[in-house]
C-alpha cells in the first residue's frame, strides 16, 4: 500500500500531504492507475485526522491528479498523452491553497460515484427554485444603467444588497443593523477567512473556541489560518460556558439556533451567559453562524443571537447557500460597530468578491419579496420530506432513536446494539446508499497542547447523519427501504 513520506516543514499537515503526493505523481512513484489508500486507512496510518488527508484528496481531485472511480476509490489519473510527457519538480508547480476550493468532507470510506441515494446533509431541492423570475430579474438587472452594472463596487458589497439585506434581517430575525455594518463576501469561506483577519487587526485572537463537534470546514479555515482552535464538548443545551471559561480563547464559534451537526438548540439562559462571557472583556466575540434558520417546523423561529445583545460583541453571519443553492456563493456578516469601523479603515484596499450583477439580481429578489414567498415554499416542501422520512425510518422499531426533527435539512440516527458506525456506513454503501458518520465532525485541538475533555452530551457510536434536503421523496422512500436491508442484514 502507498503511504506518502511527508516533509519536515511548517506548512499545515495537508499542504504537505497534497505536496507530497502530487510530486509522487510527477516523479513516477505513482502511476497512472495506482490505487490511493482511503481516506481512513491513510489517517490512520500517518496518524492524522480523516479531515486533513479529505482536503489534500479533494484539492488533488479538483487539479486532476487523482479521480473517483466506482468500486476503486481514489485513482491516480494519466498526467501526460502518449509520447509527450515532460517531467517538473514539485517546486516548478504552483500551489493552490485547498481551503475554499476542496469539496466538502464527506464521512464514507471512499468517494464512491456507484452510490444512487446520497443522503448528504449539505443536500438543497433545486426544483422548485423559481428560475423563470430569476431569469427576468437578471434581463432587468442588465437593462439598468450601464456604470450601475458595471461599474466600481464598494469592498463591503453592493449597497443595494446591503440595504435589503437589512430590512430582511430585522423581519425574519430580529436584527436591526444599518448597511454599513454588513459585509458580503463569495461564501462563508471566504467569509470566515476575512473575519479572522479582520480579528487580528482589531486586537490579539488568544485563540478561537468552537463546539464539538463541529462545521468541519470552519474548524479546518481557522486552523489554516494558524490560529489556536479549541474544540469544546456540548450538554443538551450547547456549548458548555464552564469549558468556555477555561479555554484560554477570547473568540467563540457557535451555531446557536441549530447546532450542526447535533441540532441542539441553545435555550435563553444559555444564550446569556455566553453573552456575559463575552462582555467580561474588551477583546471577546461571539461569531453566531445562522446557517439554516430559515427551516424551522416546529414552533417559532429561534430568535438570533445577535437580537438578544445590547452591546457589540456578536458577529452575525448569513449564506444563501441553504436557502437558495450551494453555487449561489455569498455570504455576509453584520459586524458590531468598532469592527465594521476597523474594517473600512483597514480593509478597503480589498475589492468585492461577488459580481455586482450577481448582487443586484439577489438584491432584487429579496426586495420583491420573492425570495421571502421562496423560503415559505420551501419550508413546506422540506417539512414534507421530513415527514417521508421519519415515517420510513419508524420501520426499524425501537432499535433506531431519531433526533433533530424539528429543523434544519439533515436527522441524526442513532442505531442501538449496532456494530458501530464504521460498520452502518459501510453496510448502507454495499446497498447503494450514502449516510455520514458523526464522527467526522468530532475535531482535535490544532496545538495538540491540551486533551480535550470528554462530551457532557453523550453520542453514542453507532450515529449517522441522513440528509433530505437533496433528494426526491421516491428516492428517500426507496433510500431507506434499502438501508432497512443493510442495517437489519449487515452481513
Amino acid at each position: 500500500m502507498y503511504i506518502p513520506v511527508l516533509s519536515d516543514t511548517d506548512e499545515p499537515l495537508y499542504i504537505r500531504l497534497y505536496r507530497t503526493v502530487r510530486a509522487d505523481c510527477f516523479s513516477g512513484v505513482l502511476r497512472s492507475g495506482d490505487r490511493l489508500p482511503s481516506r481512513r486507512k491513510l489517517a490512520r496510518e500517518l496518524r492524522i485526522s480523516v479531515n486533513t488527508v479529505d482536503s489534500a484528496y479533494q484539492q488533488l481531485v479538483s487539479e486532476g491528479y487523482i479521480e473517483s472511480l466506482p468500486r476503486s476509490g481514489y485513482v491516480v489519473r494519466a498526467l501526460f498523452a502518449a509520447g509527450a510527457q515532460e517531467l517538473q519538480t514539485d517546486a516548478d508547480l504552483p500551489f493552490f491553497d485547498p481551503i475554499g476550493s476542496a469539496a466538502e468532507p464527506e464521512s464514507v470510506e471512499d468517494n464512491d460515484d456507484s452510490r444512487h441515494i446520497d443522503f448528504s446533509p449539505n443536500g438543497v431541492d433545486l426544483s422548485a427554485l423559481p428560475v423563470g423570475d430569476l431569469k427576468k430579474m437578471t434581463r432587468e438587472v442588465f437593462s439598468m444603467n450601464a456604470r450601475t452594472v458595471f461599474g466600481v463596487c464598494e469592498a463591503e458589497g453592493h449597497r443595494t444588497l446591503r440595504t435589503a439585506l437589512c430590512r430582511y434581517l430585522a423581519g425574519s430575525r430580529g436584527i436591526l443593523c444599518t448597511p454599513d455594518r454588513i459585509i458580503v463576501g463569495a461564501g462563508t469561506d471566504y467569509i470566515l477567512q476575512f473575519l479572522v483577519r479582520l480579528l487580528r487587526l482589531s486586537g490579539h485572537v488568544s485563540g478561537i473556541a468552537t463546539e464539538n463537534p463541529v462545521y468541519n470546514k470552519a474548524f479546518q479555515i481557522f486552523s489554516s489560518l494558524g490560529e489556536t482552535v479549541v474544540p469544546l464538548p456540548l450538554d443538551e443545551q450547547g456549548l458548555n460556558p464552564e469549558a468556555l471559561r477555561g479555554a484560554g480563547a477570547n473568540v467563540a464559534y457557535v451555531t446557536p439556533s441549530h447546532q450542526f451537526p447535533l441540532g441542539v438548540v441553545m435555550p435563553a439562559g444559555r444564550r446569556a451567559e455566553l453573552l456575559a462571557w463575552a462582555a467580561r472583556s474588551p477583546d471577546r466575540y461571539i461569531i453566531e453562524d445562522d446557517y439554516d434558520s430559515e427551516f424551522r417546523y416546529s414552533g417559532r423561529p429561534i430568535p438570533s443571537l445577535f437580537s438578544m445583545s445590547t452591546g457589540e460583541k456578536v458577529i452575525y453571519l448569513g449564506s444563501f447557500s441553504k436557502s437558495i443553492a450551494p453555487s449561489v456563493r455569498v455570504s455576509y456578516l453584520v459586524l458590531p460597530r468598532a469592527l465594521a469601523e476597523r474594517s473600512r479603515r483597514a480593509m478597503s484596499f480589498l475589492n468585492t468578491t461577488v459580481s455586482v450583477p450577481d448582487q443586484l439580481v439577489l438584491a432584487r429578489f429579496i426586495e420583491t419579496g420573492l425570495f421571502e414567498r421562496h423560503i415559505n415554499r420551501m419550508r413546506t416542501l422540506y417539512r414534507k420530506k421530513k415527514d417521508v422520512l421519519v415515517r420510513e425510518l419508524s420501520q426499524f422499531g425501537d432499535i433506531l432513536k431519531i433526533s433533530g426533527t424539528d429543523a434544519g435539512l439533515h436527522l441524526i440516527c442513532t442505531l442501538l446494539h449496532a456494530p458501530g458506525e464504521k460498520k452502518m456506513v459501510e453496510t448502507a454503501a454495499d446497498r447503494g446508499v450514502a449516510v455520514y458518520g458523526i464522527s467526522d465532525y468530532f475535531m482535535e485541538r490544532g496545538d495538540e497542547s491540551t486533551e480535550i475533555p470528554s462530551p457532557d452530551l453523550a453520542v453514542p457510536e453507532s450515529t449517522v447523519l441522513i440528509g433530505y434536503g437533496g433528494l426526491d421523496v421516491d428516492s428517500i422512500v426507496r433510500g431507506c427501504r434499502l438501508l432497512l436491508d443493510a442495517w437489519s442484514n449487515p452481513n
